[in-house]
């Protein structure tokens, strides 16, 4: 079977919460190390900038879960990579205040691994969608799902932005984690034992072809059989005739001594 409208509903919710994450480390915690640090605008552009430069390995990710058989894994290990790195990058930020180099290299990698869970995650989330999704599902399917990823990140935006006043490290640490908490969870439970339950519309249409190939066989099979037998029969009676016009040859050979025989006695007995 394909997905449901339900199940699609629920592949929305993981990009749901993977734009809330991204949210919090592309906007809210940029937003912090340039009002409350007082640090350069670009630095929060660079570490956004790596962000986004190492999802240029979404390809690979895309192969490695269409050859891997299991997008499930995938899905759900970048987004535990995600929230990992989100909650790094808000502590990250915190150590702004005490040391900068440290903060700074802490920073790099957490916004390395949250490209690369966003990387892992969204791109086998995509594929899992467009590959059992019926086609005429399809268009439907990817525009409630980046709906969704817009409510996410919308409603966390507001959400965040009121509990994050007045700010303090703790307050912020707090609220980091209760959101990737929120989307690893749901991100498991929308999941979870989804993919079992369909089949890839790619195979699907695969098994259909070799269904096709092997009665195309049959059916080819089927005429070679005729016309092999045919071919037999004609050969079988061809050889038949022969070997009776042989016989015949043999018993007009016979007749003709036997009456040449006759002729011989009759004649030496006149």
């Amino acid at each position: 079977m394909t997905l449901t409208w339900a199940q699609i509903v629920r592949l929305g919710l993981v990009q749901m919460c993977l734009g809330a994450v991204v949210m919090l480390t592309t906007s809210t915690l940029n937003r912090l190390m340039v009002v409350e640090f007082t640090l350069p605008a670009v630095l929060p552009g660079a570490l956004v900038g790596l962000h986004y430069g190492i999802q240029l390995s979404r390809p690979r990710w895309g192969f490695t879960s269409d050859t891997g058989g299991n997008r499930t894994v995938w899905i759900i290990g970048g987004m535990l990579a995600l929230a990992l790195g989100g909650f790094i990058a808000a502590f990250a930020v915190t150590l702004f205040a005490t040391s900068y180099w440290v903060a700074l290299f802490v920073s790099i990698l957490a916004y390395a691994l949250i490209g690369l869970g966003v990387g892992a995650s969204g791109t086998s989330l995509l594929a899992l969608l467009a590959t059992a999704t019926a086609p005429d599902r399809r268009a439907a399917a990817a525009t409630i799902t980046w709906l969704m990823m817009i409510f996410g990140i919308a409603m966390t935006a507001g959400v965040a932005g009121i509990f994050l006043d007045p700010y303090s490290p703790a307050r912020l640490l707090a609220v980091v984690a209760v959101v990737v908490t929120a989307a690893s969870v749901i991100t498991i439970l929308a999941v979870g034992r989804m993919e079992r339950r369909v089949v890839d519309v790619r195979e699907r249409v695969h098994k259909l072809a070799v269904a096709l190939d092997a009665r195309a066989e049959v059916v080819d099979l089927y005429h070679f059989g005729r016309v092999a037998g045919e071919i037999v029969s004609v050969q079988i009676r061809a050889r038949v005739v022969d070997d009776l016009l042989a016989v015949g040859r043999g018993v007009a050979r016979v007749i003709f001594v036997v009456i040449g025989v006759a002729f011989e006695v009759f004649a030496v007995g006149r």
